[in-house]
């Protein structure tokens, strides 16, 4: 062998041997790049996960809060469904009440009948013992005579000219109102007083005068006769 291929056999096996320690090297480094690649897509893929997660608990969460809130206004609204079942149960049966009441008022009979006062004291008994079981039942008369006409509580029956009373006033109660609680049972039947003409007075006045005197002038004539 000459020094020519020793030569070369040595560059040859030099080669080899660099090519060998750059595999090697590649080799070494390969795994760690592929373990820390893998746990950072690791890491994005748990939060990631996490962030869903945390989505749905809020979403969840707005879910929960709502429906509690749902259930707590059904709650109070049954509770004063029930309240007012319980206080406005027996309206019906006071408004029949008031007719009662209101016959046995036209049944009354007249102060000014002496014969019939134990029988007026028996019949005021009796209407107050009703009014109590009324009041007991917060049904309470409508105060009206003399107040300014309220549409929530009267219901004109007509118009009257007077001087006793402002006009808009109520001047003459037709039928008592009654409430129940804070509701209207029953509206007063009233007449509003209007503007009083002076003049329609008069006359009215001079007609009625005439008249009295008139008769007056005829019971005389009837005596004469007779």
């Amino acid at each position: 062998m000459n020094e020519k291929e020793k030569e070369e056999k040595i560059n040859d096996i030099s080669e080899n041997e660099s090519n060998e320690e750059n595999i090697d090297n590649s080799d070494s480094e390969k795994p760690e790049e592929n373990y820390t690649k893998s746990k950072v897509e690791d890491n994005k893929e748990k939060e990631e996960t996490f962030e869903s997660v945390k989505e749905e608990l809020e979403t969840f969460k707005e879910k929960l809060l709502r429906s509690l809130a749902e259930n707590e206004n059904i709650r109070k609204q049954m509770d004063k469904s029930r309240l007012e079942s319980i206080k406005y149960g027996v309206q019906p049966l006071a408004r029949e009440l008031l007719s009662v009441v209101d016959n046995f008022e036209r049944a009354l009979p007249t102060k000014d009948d002496k014969k019939q006062e134990p029988i007026l004291e028996g019949f005021q008994l009796i209407k107050k013992e009703i009014k109590d079981v009324l009041e007991k039942f917060n049904v309470k008369k409508i105060s009206a005579l003399g107040e300014s006409f309220d549409a929530n509580y009267h219901q004109a029956m007509f118009e009257k000219e007077t001087q006793e009373y402002q006009p808009g006033k109520i001047c003459e109660i037709i039928q008592d109102g009654y409430l129940f609680h804070d509701r209207l049972l029953r509206p007063s039947l009233v007449a509003v007083a209007k503007e009083y003409d002076n003049e329609a007075g008069e006359k009215t006045e001079n007609i009625e005068n005439d008249n009295e005197e008139k008769e007056i002038n005829t019971s005389k004539e009837e005596k004469e006769v007779e």
